[in-house]
């Protein structure tokens, strides 16, 4: 299990590399929520992501044999962004898996930065299947998108950048998928303020992490439904679940529609573009979901490369 000493280590490896990103005050959310709402807008991080903070930190730390075998990476887009733009500042061949499903602007933005693109099936399963034959033909080395020690530490950086510029936070929100961000966030934020509330957030058609807190188990969905594109996931990791299980203190839920109102909320009133994902736990902060918050709370708006598509159809 990542400590506070593995997330200092990943801010240190990072400092030149990544935006320590703004903590916005949002009136539009805190109007709803009834106290202060601050967003972390990682949504305007390098690559448009967070995913950039745990991609950097695994590559970086490759050895040279390592980096000269490649990188191998399966994501739905942003963590493929963020592996494509560390490698090509690092030298290092990467091949990214991405399901035909992906948004296609996230597509092109990974070639731009010189990553081979390999396209799989829609599932979870699916691209981890491409991704292992990959490794075990080419012998590359995997940078899982969520399940991986270095990648969790990376993501926690974000947690510690909230409590040192909000002290008296009450409580983070973040999005969970596989894992990874809320996961490096808990360790990152408990650690300093054991007291601060650290609440998961997922949405209804994709809610593997809600079930597997509260049964106690691993939950493998056989499908997910949802507009957030990055939020897919079929289940929780390993290493995830257990930094889950013992950090978090809920996991709740928010409805497409409800994230979809929220994107629109946010772009019309706050004038941040962000993506689906992004959004639910800004989402169920507006919407009350978090229970009983007594002082400021942060949402960590985690990515902001929406579909052109979308995003017109909001404007």
């Amino acid at each position: 299990m990542i400590t506070l000493a593995d997330v200092q280590a990943a801010q240190a490896r990072l400092r030149s590399i990544v935006k320590h990103t703004p903590l916005i005050y949002a009136e539009s959310l805190s109007s709803g929520a009834g106290h202060p709402v601050y967003v972390k807008a990682e949504s305007l991080q390098l690559g448009g992501a967070f995913k950039l903070r745990g991609a950097y930190n695994k590559i970086s730390s490759l050895s040279d044999d390592e980096r000269r075998r490649g990188v191998v990476a399966h994501s739905s887009g942003n963590h493929a962004i963020a592996v494509a733009y560390a490698s090509k500042l690092l030298g290092v061949k990467a091949v990214i898996v991405i399901p035909d499903n992906a948004v296609e602007a996230k597509v092109k933005e990974t070639l731009s930065y010189g990553a081979e693109v390999v396209r799989c099936g829609p599932t979870l399963s699916d691209r981890e299947d491409v991704t292992r034959k990959l490794q075990e033909q080419y012998g590359y080395v995997l940078v899982h998108p969520f399940n991986d020690a270095m990648i969790m530490a990376g993501q926690g950086t974000i947690g510690l950048e909230i409590v040192d510029d909000l002290p008296d936070v009450q409580a983070v929100l973040a999005p969970i998928g596989g894992g990874g961000l809320i996961s490096g966030i808990a360790v990152a934020v408990k650690s300093r303020h054991p007291n601060v509330k650290v609440i998961g957030v997922e949405p209804q058609g994709a809610n593997d992490a809600y079930r597997s807190l509260r049964e106690g188990r691993i939950v493998v969905l056989e499908h997910v439904d949802t507009i957030a594109d990055g939020l897919r996931s079929q289940h929780l990791g390993t290493l995830t679940y257990d930094v889950i299980r013992r950090y978090l203190d809920d996991i709740v839920l928010v409805s497409d529609d409800e994230i979809l109102d929220t994107v629109h909320l946010l772009l019309e009133k706050e004038k941040l573009v962000v993506e689906p994902s992004g959004a639910v736990a800004a989402a169920a902060l507006r919407l009350r979901r978090a229970g009983t918050i007594s002082g400021p709370a942060v949402a960590v708006l985690s990515g902001g490369n929406i579909d052109p598509a979308l995003l017109r159809s909001l404007i």
